[in-house]
């Protein structure tokens, strides 16, 4: 009787199989190229993987037993060590139960195991050794009870300090050592700032400023350097990523007889080889955190800028720029250096950014800002000024037109009248002046009157001014007063008959008929035209809407 373990694998290998059975194929299949131990494939260097299926593979006469299963189903791999180290290989990943098996020898029936595993990750294997350098290892993976399946296969040679109990010691002010994080893993409470970290150790002589560096590295590296004694309770202290293109600079401000942890490793799982420099020099700037911008992109806004958080005590230099939508040009903004950007015209439909430049006695770097959102137009555009028509006379009215405007909608008007000097300088408000017409009395002899309209909509607001009318004179008690027609379309019916009566106009026929535009008791027409200066009490008659036809 099977215990509940061994019914629970056998289930586990059934459904492998059942899934390994659509590899199987036609009896002249053809073998795998590295079925046979003479034609293993290659791997190479302190890191590689391969990828592949044991399918239609085969066990030759005087193959060992893999992890002292029979398999039947063994494909070969060799690998020469680039130098001494722990070395781990495995299958994570594989689709199949995994046998796994690492030997020295150079026949097949004449192999010396080193290491071999069956299940580790899951039905998959992983082994560990010591490599070493110059040794030739033949690397066999078979499938449990012969079922095949695709495989990846994954090998490392771990650098000597790989983990942070075996860190590289390093002395004095000034010098280097050469490393490489290829084949570095990441231990279990490793802080996250770098990669595939490998890990120097070094004590300050004394108090003042340090710097580990990896310019000229051909990988994208990153240094982070801590205090502690063990992962668990590391204290952070610098970190540094493309401080001088690819490579970094980790400047920080040393204590004596502190012991300083420093970690190098790569960006986004990069790895290669690298110079590890420092010195007691004080480090150019480094930027900690990107700048910023705070503000609201819209024409007439003020944006502002942060420098953001950098190591080195820098002075910092400011220079905007500008990038058109998709960001795929983007060029500095001429006389735009200022911390703060005031966002003009030119702006809208594009984006901003921030280049900040900081500088100290060791030299200069460059950070910039994410770009704004598509800046947005301060409010609608004017495309013609306002309008005053009647007669600048002291008891005459004067009507103003909102000028045009284009925008989003809906917009909406406000109307502020001016009082100017008769040269039209010097405007002030007039309080209360705030509709579209006004009548001017006494107090605005000898002066010049505009309007101001302002247009607004859900961008913002935006203002245009009417020119001047003449200068404001007496009314003529003897002259023939003038009857002058008002523009009426679009008003009620009441708003169109005080208006008229302003005019010094009297009400004429009222006829009424459907608009499918106009709202019913608006005016939809009028008859003589607006502007029309005849004699006073003149008839205008208008044409009302009764709505649209039903």
């Amino acid at each position: 009787m099977l215990s509940k373990q061994g019914t629970a694998r056998t289930l586990a290998v059934a459904v492998l199989a059942i899934a390994a059975a659509s590899l199987t194929g036609p009896a002249s299949a053809l073998a795998p190229a590295n079925d046979s131990f003479d034609e293993a494939l290659e791997l190479t260097g302190r890191s590689d993987t391969a990828s592949g299926t044991n399918k239609d593979a085969t066990k030759e006469p005087g193959e060992p037993n893999h992890a002292g299963e029979i398999g039947g189903a063994s494909v070969w791999f060799q690998w020469t060590a680039p130098a001494d180290g722990e070395t781990t290989i495995e299958t994570c990943g594989s689709d199949f139960d995994t046998l796994l098996a690492a030997y020295t020898g150079d026949a097949v029936n004449a192999l010396t195991e080193i290491e071999s595993n069956d299940d580790v990750c899951g039905f998959q294997s992983s082994i560990s050794f010591a490599a070493e350098e110059g040794e030739t290892y033949r690397i066999a993976v078979d499938g449990r009870n012969g079922v095949p399946g695709l495989l990846n296969l994954q090998l490392r040679l771990a650098p000597p300090n790989d983990d942070f109990a075996d860190a590289v010691v390093v002395a004095g002010d000034d010098g280097s050592v050469d490393g490489t994080n290829e084949g570095a893993s990441v231990e279990a409470l490793e802080p996250g700032s770098v990669s595939g970290s490998v890990w120097y150790r070094w004590t300050a002589l004394s108090t003042g400023p340090a710097t580990f560096m990896t310019c000229g590295s051909t990988f994208d590296t990153a240094i982070a350097v801590y205090t502690g004694s063990a992962l668990g309770s590391l204290a952070f202290v610098a970190y540094s990523d493309d401080a001088c293109n690819l490579g970094s600079i980790a400047g920080f401000e040393a204590t004596a007889g502190t012991t300083y942890s420093v970690a190098v490793g790569g960006c986004c799982g990069e790895s290669g080889d690298f110079t590890l420099a420092w010195n007691r020099n004080p480090p150019p700037p480094s930027s900690m955190t990107y700048p910023s911008i705070g503000g609201v992109a819209r024409e007439g806004q003020t944006l502002t800028g942060s420098p953001g958080q950098w190591t080195g005590s820098p002075t910092f230099a400011y220079a905007w720029g500008r990038c058109d939508a998709p960001v795929d040009d983007c060029d500095l903004i001429p006389g735009a250096t200022g911390q703060s950007y005031t966002a003009t015209t030119s702006d809208i439909g594009n984006r901003l950014f921030l280049q900040v430049s900081a500088t100290n006695v060791a030299g200069s770097s460059t950070a910039y800002s994410d770009v704004t959102a598509i800046v947005r137009p301060g409010g609608p555009a004017n495309t013609a000024v306002p309008q005053v028509f009647g007669r600048a006379a002291i008891g005459e009215f004067i009507d103003s037109t909102t000028g045009n405007w284009t925008g989003t909608q809906p917009i909406t008007y406000a109307y502020q009248w001016q009082i100017c000097d008769s040269s039209g300088n010097g405007c002030r408000n007039l309080t209360g002046a705030v509709a579209a017409s006004m009548r001017v009395d006494a107090a605005h002899l000898g002066s010049t009157l505009r309007v101001v309209v302002t247009a607004s909509n859900a961008d913002g607001a935006r203002a245009s001014t009417s020119s001047p009318t003449g200068v404001v004179v007496r009314g003529q008690s003897t002259q023939v007063r003038r009857c002058v027609v008002p523009k009426l379309r679009g008003k009620t019916l009441r708003a169109a008959r005080a208006a008229i009566r302003r005019g010094s106009c009297r009400m004429g026929q009222v006829q009424r008929r459907f608009s499918s535009t106009v709202r019913a008791g608006r005016v939809v027409a009028q008859r003589p035209r607006a502007g029309a200066r005849l004699a006073a009490n003149a008839r205008v008659h208008l044409v009302v809407s009764k709505g649209k036809r039903r």
